[in-house]
């Protein structure tokens, strides 16, 4: 149980980091023209090494807390998210998640599904989101950062994993492996 109970803490407060970081820092506004929205890449990295419950709840959060942030309606990011995260869950076993190519591909395409389902609920809550040929481009670039976001949460949850976890006990293994048992004659 304390284990669960660190998982939960450090992706909660890695999550509300990366939305503060996010939300705040106007460099990457101001280079690339658009602030960059990696929440789809760390929901991509909770699907492919957590539970159940940790998608739901970070989906949760991190969807109200980058809406409390932004000019979306409260909640309207919520379900795009888990859907992603949900979605990298079922199929993990059929994924090959350590590999780079793999970890680039599911973050580019949660970069992609993301924005386009949060037009698509914008537009049934009766918003008028703002479309055009640059929002596609910037579409486009949010899911390539997204893309190169996954393996690098991917390798900073094994290194924290590390921080957070004791080594596997194996009760069969002997401290010294080279022992021999020698037996009498019968």
């Amino acid at each position: 149980m304390p284990g669960r109970i660190n998982k939960m803490l450090v992706l909660l407060l890695g999550t509300y980091l990366l939305i503060f970081l996010q939300s705040h820092l106007n460099g990457p506004r101001l280079w690339f023209g658009f602030q960059p929205d990696l929440t789809p890449a760390l929901l991509v990295c909770v699907g492919l090494t957590m539970g159940a419950g940790h998608i739901s709840t970070s989906a949760v959060l991190t969807g109200l807390w980058l809406d409390s942030l932004s000019a979306n309606p409260l909640g309207i990011s919520i379900l795009p998210l888990f859907v992603v995260g949900w979605i990298i869950f079922c199929f993990r076993e059929k994924i090959l998640g350590d590999e780079f190519v793999a970890q680039f591909y599911l973050g580019t395409i949660a970069g992609l599904l993301v924005p386009l389902m949060q037009i698509g609920l914008l537009k049934l809550v009766g918003a008028t989101p703002l479309l055009g040929w640059e929002m596609s481009l910037w579409g486009l670039f949010n899911a390539l950062s997204c893309g190169a976001a996954v393996p690098i949460f991917a390798r900073l949850a094994k290194r924290l994993g590390g921080w957070f976890s004791h080594p596997v006990y194996d009760p069969n293994r002997w401290p010294n492996d080279n022992r021999q048992i020698v037996r009498g004659k019968d």
